[in-house]
């Protein structure tokens, strides 16, 4: 499993609940209010939909597992 401490790598991941593959296209920062300054990143599914995501980096570290950068 990945370590949520270290930073994410653009490349291909799992999910570790669905087994479903995401590219992670880059890092970001959320500037909302209540998340100012937040790590997040934004990604992308491999299934016919290509829908994009956001989700805080530490979480993502946490359900995700990298297969090829």
């Amino acid at each position: 499993m990945s370590n949520p401490t270290h930073p994410p790598v653009p490349g291909v991941y799992r999910n570790n609940k669905t087994g479903g593959h995401y590219l992670v296209l880059r890092e970001a920062i959320d500037c909302t209010n209540e998340r100012d300054g937040t790590r997040v990143l934004i990604y992308k599914a491999f299934d016919a939909s290509g829908s994009l995501y956001v989700r805080d980096a530490e979480q993502f570290m946490e359900k995700f597992t990298l297969v090829s950068d």
